[in-house]
């Protein structure tokens, strides 16, 4: 709320009085704080959900948002659909009477434009009013009206879209709004109505809101102590075992109880050994796990028609394309490349409730010979490596696999000198970033890469861009050394002499070349990189810079750069969908995939792809997919594609053809540098774990000697 009053308040009488802000309203993610609730990466949702599920368990939560979709004033429950399938009745149930309580109140109070049953729903489990669902906290929130700021507006009947200007009543918007003015004392007043309705509800449903949070939690416990999984099992041997844990540890903040095994047990028919982690799902929150573990089936809506459709004769649209409000697919174990097996038979296991998960890692160091060897697999060991730079060591990278000592190391392995770094302060690492450090006694018979610092710029528009939040959050919790880089430095130009790699985020070409019109921001935020900046980008790659892409900041480099590589879905993606607009006649699609996971094939002896699995996860949102054309055969390489197999595991895909066999991420050389394409959500979010790792070599790779 400071950030976007700082901004306010000196524009207020002047030309750029509703201006939007030029930089980020959240300190890295701006409104994407609202889709950390299952991840809590962030400080704040941590907070949240620790307050909710660990300290207060309260019974109803309500999240005030901005905006309701026009010409509407406030958005109430009931949802859209879909729903998710692992919410309880009860929390359905109660949901929609809260949102009934608060519509009675405001016609009550002559306050018109509460609409409901549309524009947003909650099968994502990821925003802040819909983590408590699995809770069985009431979870609600409203979404109300505003112009710009507190910038008041008188609105006429020539604003409104044509489907609302006669004023119909329909039973979930009964009574349209008119028009007229529109300030923030009005936007406050209407808050003020939902937020006294909720308090009313509660206190005249009290006993039976508390009995019912019991009956859920009760009806749950019941179900997974008699039917399948009756639990999730987690064994501590995986391929990143500090991402296991850090799995395991964001499930207990949720407030799941979870256990390790004391001895060795079977569960089907498979042996584990002392050590692994249990989640029972005979307990009261197990939904959660549930929603977030398992791999989605977005439904197709056209199936069935009398679920939305709130008309006498439900129509089909056969074959139409309805997406949901986000995401589709969000498997926690796939994106963060995480082994957890369901028990589909009652467990028979001795077990210990934990608090934090903890590694049962070897911190011993081997004597000290030629290096210490750190596994390429590991997410911790970018940050190991970083800190290792920073204290003046030297790091290697094994250009191929090798042996020692008759163990097995991959194409990727870091071997630090040991004569460059003390015995203690790798110990320190170990124990700290639990991490298994191992040692040579001579030199390695390999090739190698020697690494270095990378002097890494971010790019950072005047369009804020989200995913660049995300991106420096993530360098920053693994220690990486960035700039960010604004327009003006891009169009000035000399960009090698003080960098080695450029990352562009996701963001679109228009975005980034353009950036804000003039006129309608003050000058100082106003344009983009512009040719100019296009040029200085070209030069920079050319004299032997790295420009890395990230997603849809693809078509930035497909667009501009004269690459030897299209993008395969230019024709055939759908158009993005704002909420609460309409889009005309529903209608089949070529292709459309919002928000999945898919399967990935990754080529893990190019530099980039050190530590990957020969076949993985990828998160697919809204992202391109690249066809490689044949004069490119000396100039690039494919790093991940899509294979030749069924893609789809977690979420909703229509034309799967489209991606079969095409890349996913590509090394393009061009002059002495090269442009690096990582073409999907390799760390949408901070959320997938699993292809971390794509990114953070690129880093590396554009800063080899």
């Amino acid at each position: 709320m400071q950030i976007v009053a700082d901004w306010y308040h000196p524009n207020v009488e002047t030309p750029y009085e509703i201006s939007s802000l030029p930089w980020l309203y959240n300190k890295y993610v701006g409104h994407d704080d609202n889709r950390d609730s299952y991840m809590n990466n962030l400080m704040e949702t941590r907070n949240i959900t620790h307050l909710l599920n660990r300290t207060w368990y309260p019974v109803i939560l309500y999240d005030h948002h901005q905006t309701a979709p026009f010409p509407a004033r406030i958005w109430i429950p009931p949802a859209a659909e879909p729903t998710n399938p692992n919410l309880h009745p009860l929390f359905i149930r109660g949901k929609n009477l809260i949102g009934s309580a608060m519509g009675y109140a405001f016609d009550r109070e002559g306050k018109d434009g509460a609409i409901s049953r549309f524009a947003f729903d909650f099968i994502y489990p990821g925003y802040e009013d819909s983590f408590g669902d699995f809770s069985h906290i009431i979870s609600i929130m409203t979404e109300t009206a505003l112009y710009r700021y507190a910038t008041p507006r008188f609105y006429t009947l020539n604003d409104f879209p044509e489907a609302y200007r006669d004023f119909t009543p329909s039973v979930f918007y009964p009574s349209p709004w008119k028009g007229g003015w529109w300030r923030l004392k009005d936007a406050v007043d209407y808050c003020l109505t939902a937020s006294k309705a909720v308090l009313h509800t509660a206190a005249v449903y009290r006993e039976r809101f508390l009995y019912g949070k019991y009956q859920m939690g009760k009806d749950v416990t019941t179900r997974f102590s008699n039917e399948p999984p009756y639990a999730w099992i987690i064994p501590q041997k995986q391929w990143d075992p500090p991402t296991a844990a850090l799995l395991v540890n964001r499930m207990l903040l949720q407030g799941i109880k979870i256990f390790r095994a004391d001895d060795p047990f079977k569960a089907d028919g498979v042996s584990y050994p002392a050590g692994t982690w249990v989640i029972p799902m005979n307990q009261p929150f197990a939904l959660f796990i549930k929603a977030v573990f398992e791999e989605q089936e977005y439904p197709d809506l056209t199936k069935y028609p009398t679920q939305w459709q709130g008309v006498v004769s439900p129509q089909n649209f056969p074959d139409a394309y309805l997406p949901p409000y986000d995401m589709a697919g969000w498997s926690l174990p796939h994106q963060m490349g995480v082994k957890t097996i369901k028990a589909n038979n009652p467990l028979k296991a001795t077990l210990t409730r934990i608090e934090k998960a903890e590694l049962q890692v070897d911190t011993g160091l081997p004597k000290a010979g030629y290096a210490y060897l750190i596994s390429p697999q590991i997410n911790n060991g970018f940050t190991a490596v970083n800190r290792i730079l920073k204290k003046g060591g030297k790091v290697q990278l094994a250009q191929a696999a090798f042996k020692v000592k008759g163990k097995s190391y991959p194409a990727g392995t870091k071997i630090i000198l040991s004569r460059s770094v003390s015995s203690s302060f790798m110990q320190k690492l170990s124990k700290d970033l639990s991490i298994e450090i191992k040692g040579t006694g001579s030199r390695i018979p390999v090739k190698i890469h020697t690494l270095k610092a990378p002097r890494t710029a971010l790019y950072r528009s005047w369009r804020a861009s989200m995913d660049e939040g995300w991106t420096r959050w993530l360098f920053e919790q693994f220690e990486f050394p960035f700039a960010n880089i604004y327009n003006a430095e891009i169009k000035a130009g000399s960009l090698r002499t003080k960098y080695d790699v450029l990352v562009i985020p996701s963001m679109s070409t228009n975005a980034i070349i353009d950036g804000h019109t003039k006129g309608t921001m003050p000058p100082k935020y106003v344009g983009g990189i512009e040719e100019a900046g296009v040029r200085n980008i070209k030069i920079f790659i050319e004299e032997g810079g790295t420009l890395i892409t990230l997603n849809s900041g693809c078509n930035f480099a497909l667009d501009k750069l004269g690459l030897p590589v299209g993008d395969a879905l230019k024709d055939v993606r759908p158009q993005r969908r704002r909420y609460g607009q309409s889009q005309g006649k529903a209608s089949p699609v070529k292709f459309a995939c919002p928000g999945s996971i898919l399967r990935m094939k990754f080529d893990s002896a190019h530099p980039v792809a050190y530590g990957m699995p020969e076949n993985g996860f990828a998160l697919f949102y809204h992202s391109p997919a690249f066809k490689v054309y044949p004069s490119a055969e000396k100039t690039a390489k494919i790093i991940s594609n899509y294979p030749d197999k069924s893609l789809l595991t977690s979420g909703f895909l229509v034309g799967e053809k489209y991606l079969k066999n095409k890349a996913a991420a590509v090394e393009v050389q061009m002059g002495k540098g090269k442009v690096i394409l990582l073409g999907f959500g390799v760390k949408s979010r901070a959320q997938p774990y699993g292809t971390f790792k794509l990114l953070f070599n690129s880093l590396y790779y554009g800063a080899l000697k």
